[in-house]
């Protein structure tokens, strides 16, 4: 069968096609490991230029922004960043509605501080993870909620916001509403049947090392995360202690809950917002002016509806961009031509090697693609489904394989990683108006996020020791081999 031409043709090689994404990495490590600027605004520059670097060497350039705009066009795509913009409001109010403040009241009174929090908040945001249904938008509700509390009762904000972001992917890996599993699952098939991986298989399969990996993150957090954390002034804890705060749990619940029974985000972040605005309005934690209001004297308009859209933009261009990345890598044919290469080589020919094929690709994908875990899945997604099917990896193990490894180190790396850069971003913007909470650095969140850490000796460990492997799919393939050999 002749293989389809590809889409977008590029001058002197078909590898040029990749180069939009070196481009892109190398910008990226300028800003953050050269200039020491750590904002989403610098990918979003890198983005642009690289962009505009493939356009100038793309032959057909007719057809090289249709590639760019149907990277976005895509359905999946185009909900990700529209939950970006439902969760910024999301947070705000919940900011706004000063459930900070509660869980100071909260510590307080049951003597959770410096490491204890940190411990708390690594649950707490895996608790919020397993109804956002996506760890990135969970990660944006998170950071506002925690972080500053977090520091007030002595937690080390490097210690403190690698727990953060530890939890929101620990809490995804076990939620089955999870976008992440469940996209995972929908892609990878059986060769024998044609259909989908099992869900309750895969997830029971892997929820042994995911709360292993869980399980000792905590340890670490316990043991180490008050190192560099002072303890604040006893009379300005308190002073943002209100027990009102809490009331702000009810709209938590009420996500969750929602999100639990009908596995839609959108379903459980409407009805949240709507509860958390009549809990602020009827338990005094805020008035209409907070939620929408105009300063006619710089004809600006104010409010959380507003703020919680405006301050997701960053994340949400960056995130379009770098949709057209991918489809530019797509479009050229690069990925199938890699696919074909990798099944010629002998190294596929063993179980072994071709689930360090699927370990590698995925952790290569996923860091070009600024540890944004959904994209790089659905990017890699097909050719792991080859791979596996051609070498009789099952498809749930697949799956886990597919999960763990966009999920470990390769998502937080501290160059370019969205969830290290949004962190950073959001913390950056609450330092500016709060002068008590301190900066921390990406590197320092790397070094700090034990449960990606943890999590990729797990994935190493699974690989190279086949614990776990059925036996049953090779039999299977082998048998069907013979049958066809007679």
């Amino acid at each position: 069968m002749k293989a389809e031409e590809p889409k977008l043709k590029f001058w002197g090689s078909p590898a040029f096609a990749m180069l939009p994404f070196g481009l892109y990495i190398l910008l990226g490590g300028i800003f953050s490991v050269g200039y020491h600027y750590y904002s989403m605004k610098g990918l979003i520059f890198a983005a642009v230029i690289s962009l505009l670097a493939g356009f100038f060497v793309c032959r057909n350039k007719g057809k090289y922004w249709d590639s760019v705009v149907h990277g976005l066009a895509q359905y999946g795509n185009s909900r990700l960043i529209f939950i970006f913009l439902i969760i910024g409001i999301f947070s705000k109010m919940m900011n706004t509605g000063k459930i900070g403040n509660g869980f100071i009241w909260l510590s307080l009174n049951l003597g959770i501080r410096g490491s204890a929090f940190v411990v708390f908040s690594f649950l707490a945001s895996a608790v919020i993870s397993m109804g956002a249904g996506a760890p990135i938008a969970a990660l944006f509700a998170v950071i506002p909620i925690f972080y500053p509390p977090g520091i007030l009762l002595g937690a080390s904000p490097a210690m403190l916001t690698g727990a953060l972001i530890s939890g929101i992917f620990f809490g995804d890996a076990l939620s089955p509403s999870s976008q992440v599993i469940n996209t995972t699952v929908m892609i990878q098939h059986d060769k024998a049947t044609g259909k989908p991986a099992e869900l309750l298989a895969t997830l029971r399969q892997r929820t042994p090392y995911i709360l292993l990996a869980g399980a000792a993150a905590m340890v670490i957090f316990f043991i180490f995360g008050a190192q560099g954390g002072t303890m604040g002034d006893m009379a300005q804890i308190e002073a943002f202690s209100q027990a009102k705060g809490l009331l702000m749990l009810i709209p938590i619940a009420v996500l969750l809950a929602i999100c639990f029974k009908t596995s839609n985000l959108f379903v459980g972040l409407s009805f949240a917002i709507v509860t958390g605005l009549v809990v602020g309005l009827l338990g005094g934690l805020f008035t209409f002016s907070d939620i929408v209001s105009i300063d006619y004297a710089t004809s600006g308009l104010k409010g959380m509806i507003f703020e919680g859209i405006y301050g997701m933009l960053d994340v949400a261009v960056s995130t379009i961009l770098l949709y057209g990345l991918i489809a530019v890598a797509v479009d050229g044919g690069m990925l199938e031509k890699c696919c074909n290469w990798i099944l010629s080589r002998k190294f596929t020919s063993t179980k072994r090697g071709a689930e360090a094929v699927l370990m590698g690709g995925t952790i290569v994908i996923n860091i070009l693609l600024a540890g944004c875990v959904l994209p790089s899945i659905l990017m890699f997604g097909d050719m792991a489904d080859r791979i596996g099917q051609e070498s009789g990896i099952s498809p749930e193990r697949r799956s886990i394989l597919l999960t763990a490894n966009a999920t470990n180190f390769s998502s937080i790396i501290p160059i370019n990683s969205a969830f290290v850069m949004g962190s950073v971003t959001i913390i950056n913007e609450m330092v500016q108006n709060h002068s008590y909470l301190p900066h921390v650095t990406p590197f320092a969140i790397f070094c700090c996020s034990f449960y990606c850490l943890i999590l990729t000796g797990i994935c190493v460990f699974w690989v190279a020791t086949g614990i776990g492997r059925e036996p049953k799919a090779c039999k299977k393939l082998d048998k069907m081999t013979a049958t066809n050999h007679v």
